[in-house]
């Protein structure tokens, strides 16, 4: 550990704080304490104890403060985002707060949406990384499941009563799947479109406020299986999922057990698409 690294770590910040506000006389040696110790000459070590005198404490209270813009006595915890760390002291990269993670990705195929009485123009091929309060207060939204469809929007024939309606990708590692389903829970109603298959179709109908499934028409349907574009080992994979889809009578599970096969929501561009109801 280098003398730039112990005062860059969230860790060992808080630490010096806690040692320097509790008033600790000594210390269990250990990387961080021994790093201190040899960089900055702090406290005298004795077996295996760093011992500090007020005057020790002092100089670590002073060397947050003159490295780090920190103050132990003053600031208990570093929280925050980058830039709000930034503001007040020099360690923004210790922020633990995931970047983007009030994020949401949007789309749709018409290529704007109007949010919060403005109209965002959408590239094709493109989306929005917005925050997630802009789509709040909606009346719905048409959750996507797989990220190069939303990306592929202007790909795809959208029921003309869902034209408007703006797509909200449900999350992945660098997208907060969190934020996603947060936002489903506060929007009356959501549009879910996944994989045609027995896990998105289950998934969906669980999903906070699922009014409808967006899938292929069945003659759509029927055409990508005759195609050979449909994905039947999906389906047999899934296949335990079937008996509980059908005992809740949804018509699209009907489809597929008649169908034996799935579909993946990337071969449904330029079909007919529907919302299948119960």
């Amino acid at each position: 550990m280098s003398d730039h690294s112990v005062l860059r770590s969230k860790r060992s910040i808080e630490m010096i704080s806690t040692l320097v506000r509790m008033g600790h006389d000594s210390v269990d040696l250990g990387k961080l304490w021994t790093t201190i110790h040899q960089h900055y000459g702090v406290g005298e070590i004795s077996g295996s104890k760093l011992l500090l005198s007020p005057a020790d404490r002092q100089a670590l209270r002073n060397l947050l403060i003159d490295k780090a813009k920190w103050d132990p006595l003053e600031a208990r915890k570093v929280e925050g985002s980058r830039i709000e760390l930034a503001g007040r002291s020099r360690v923004e990269k210790a922020s633990n707060e995931v970047i983007g993670r009030n994020l949401v990705l949007v789309s749709n195929p018409e290529g704007k949406v109007v949010l919060a009485k403005r109209q965002y123009e959408i590239p094709e091929g493109g989306s929005l990384a917005i925050p997630a309060d802009l789509v709040a207060g909606l009346d719905c939204f048409i959750m996507v499941e797989n990220l190069e469809v939303l990306l592929q929007a202007h790909l795809y024939q959208m029921p003309t009563d869902l034209a408007g309606a703006p797509w909200v990708f449900r999350g992945s590692p660098q997208f907060s799947i969190a934020t996603a389903a947060a936002l489903a829970k506060l929007t009356p109603r959501v549009y879910y479109f996944p994989d045609t298959d027995p896990q998105g179709l289950a998934n969906s109908l669980n999903a906070a406020s699922c009014c409808g499934v967006i899938s292929c028409t069945i003659a759509a349907l029927s055409e990508l299986r005759s195609r050979g574009l449909d994905k039947p080992h999906d389906y047999m994979n899934q296949l335990r999922v079937m008996d509980g889809l059908l005992k809740t009578g949804h018509p699209l599970a009907s489809v597929l057990s008649e169908l034996r096969t799935g579909f993946s929501q990337e071969s449904m561009a330029r079909q007919p698409l529907q919302v299948w109801r119960h």
